[in-house]
């Protein structure tokens, strides 16, 4: 019997670009200007998925916390 190669490491120059090999007429995937970051992963079980960061959210998301108002306001 053959012993199975070794994966290679996740290559990161993918990491922050979308790429054209995403099929954006699946059902449930984002527009391509909504993909923030894509992220080549390898699961112990030797499974590769790409991992999207988008700027989507759903209803069930928490809202983002506003942001913070630095110093005081001066009086009229």
């Amino acid at each position: 019997m053959r012993k199975k190669q070794a994966q290679k490491k996740t290559d990161r120059r993918s990491e922050g670009k979308p790429l054209p090999s995403l099929s954006q007429l699946a059902t449930g995937m984002p527009a391509l200007d909504n993909v923030k970051k894509v992220v080549d992963f390898v699961s112990p079980q030797k499974v590769k998925y790409k991992i999207l960061e988008t700027t989507e959210m759903d209803a069930y998301d928490p809202l983002p916390a506003p942001p913070k108002r630095r110093g005081k306001r001066k009086p009229g």
